[in-house]
């Protein structure tokens, strides 16, 4: 296999910058906007999933079982890696509403700061920024885990990209003891150098991050956490429906046991679709089809996770907006960007109207564009490949 070149910058005439380019007005979106939310977080008292990460770091340092419900201190499971509520720390030990505050503005500014470290032209990096605002916003609102996640992502492929393995490794592990399936991004370190030093990192992070709640566990309640921890997350206790299985379910009314059926089909479809664009991948690893398939397994893991929900878009969103920027500008590539961001980002909030709204929510639409993203990835990378401009 040919060595993967390093993907650089690529620099743009000068010209004028209008007002709407200029990172620094985006960033102050992005801020406000987030300030705004937190306010209105406060003075609901909606910030249960904060809540949550707080607690779970009071449950492993008091030897409590993390994944029982507690209804007197939260409401809803807590789903995470054994090993989150210490990497959640520096935000759990301050008050409630400093550790909130705190922990909503590093969502946001990790996520642009990812966002503009991506291999695109400057005024590139500032249009995906104003495509994805609505959709940060939804995710931060809800005071989750996605923005930092789909940050992490991002990082963990670009340190590939600049054969800095051990960052690389770092930042997969990172989206592993978070919520687990955000490690599919480690695939892609089959098309970049330096692939036994990040396999070597990987397991010394691994290790490291799995034993960590041996400072205040027993090696008999850990191994009983990871227990409990598999049990919940392949049950159906937190099965979500956003999921574009859940989309097929409330479109055309499936009811179980047939809707399972047709979910273990879509399935294997899907699997057998992500190990082909993995093999075309590796057939041309070059910049331009790896940073495709980042995208591609940011939208896969997404819509077929029984997880889901409507903040987890954000991933997905991102994988979108970011695989589409990086195509050759054409009718198709506007229509699936004008989708994403009419249908998935504006349609399920309260900026349209009701009746909009209401049809967005019902039949789980979200899913639509994403979907339709990934099947036009699949065909590029996998049918008819074409140059891809960064």
């Amino acid at each position: 296999m040919a060595s993967q070149p390093t993907t650089t910058l690529i620099s743009e005439t000068p010209v004028k910058t209008r007002w709407y380019q200029k990172p620094a007005l985006l960033m102050a979106v992005y801020a406000l906007g987030t300030i705004i939310l937190y306010i209105q977080s406060i003075t609901t008292g909606r910030y249960n999933n904060f809540i949550i990460f707080k607690a779970s770091l009071g449950h492993v340092l008091h030897g409590q079982p993390l994944y029982r419900l507690y209804p007197a201190e939260y409401f809803d499971y807590y789903l995470y890696h054994p090993s989150f509520p210490l990497l959640f720390a520096p935000f759990a030990v301050f008050p409630k509403e400093i550790g909130l505050f705190i922990w909503l503005m590093s969502s946001t500014a990790v996520f642009l700061y990812a966002l503009y470290k991506l291999p695109m032209k400057r005024s590139t990096q500032t249009a995906l920024g104003w495509m994805l605002v609505l959709e940060l916003l939804n995710a931060i609102q809800s005071a989750q885990t996605n923005p930092a996640m789909t940050a992490f992502m991002l990082l963990a492929v670009m340190n590939m990209d600049r054969r800095k393995p051990a960052l690389a490794a770092l930042f997969t592990c990172l989206c592993f003891f978070i919520k687990g399936y955000g490690a599919i991004i480690g695939l892609l370190f089959l098309f970049f150098e330096d692939k036994w030093k990040y396999l070597l990192y990987c397991a010394f992070f691994g290790i490291v991050g799995t034993l960590l709640p041996l400072l205040f566990l027993s090696p008999a309640q850990l191994i009983q956490e990871y227990t409990d921890w598999f049990h919940l997350i392949t049950s159906s206790t937190i099965k979500e429906d956003g999921s574009v299985m859940g989309m097929i379910h409330a479109i055309f009314g499936l009811q179980q046991p047939f809707a399972g059926q047709v979910d273990k089909y879509l399935l294997l479809v899907a699997g057998l679709g992500m190990i082909w664009a993995l093999v075309k991948t590796w057939q041309r690893p070059t910049a331009p089809y790896t940073w495709l398939m980042l995208g591609y397994l940011m939208l896969w893991i997404v819509l077929f996770n029984q997880s889901t929900e409507s903040p987890t878009y954000i991933i997905a969103v991102t994988g979108a907006a970011m695989g589409l920027l990086m195509l050759p500008k054409g009718r198709t590539i506007h229509i699936l960007l004008c989708l994403l961001v009419v249908i998935c980002c504006l349609c399920p909030t309260d900026l349209v109207p009701k009746f909009i709204n209401r049809i967005a929510i019902t039949y789980r639409l979200k899913a639509l564009p994403t979907f339709l993203v990934l099947l036009y990835f699949q065909y590029y990378i996998g049918v008819k490949p074409r140059n891809v401009v960064l």
